[in-house]
């Protein structure tokens, strides 16, 4: 099965779950400052150890998605990124 095509430049989605809240916002900002996005805070864990985010990004071609995808994981209190 072929993977689907994706049409840039588009509006990406990205969802992360990360356990500092003000590391995180900090990082995503500074690191975006040249994009267009919008970027929210989605959950918070029962216990409020973890914190997820909305990040959708507008992407000029795949190899910025990647890019942002790859800085996105550098962040050390970023546990996961979907």
């Amino acid at each position: 099965m072929d993977s689907p095509k994706i049409e840039y430049p588009c509006i990406w989605s990205f969802k992360i779950i990360g356990a500092d809240r003000t590391r995180i916002a900090d990082a995503v900002v500074v690191m975006l400052e040249a994009f267009e996005y919008q970027f929210s805070e989605s959950r918070r864990s029962r216990t409020g150890k973890y914190t997820s985010w909305n990040l959708s990004v507008h992407v000029k071609n795949e190899e910025e998605r990647n890019t942002i995808f790859k800085n996105l994981k550098r962040i050390p209190s970023v546990k996961m990124i979907l």
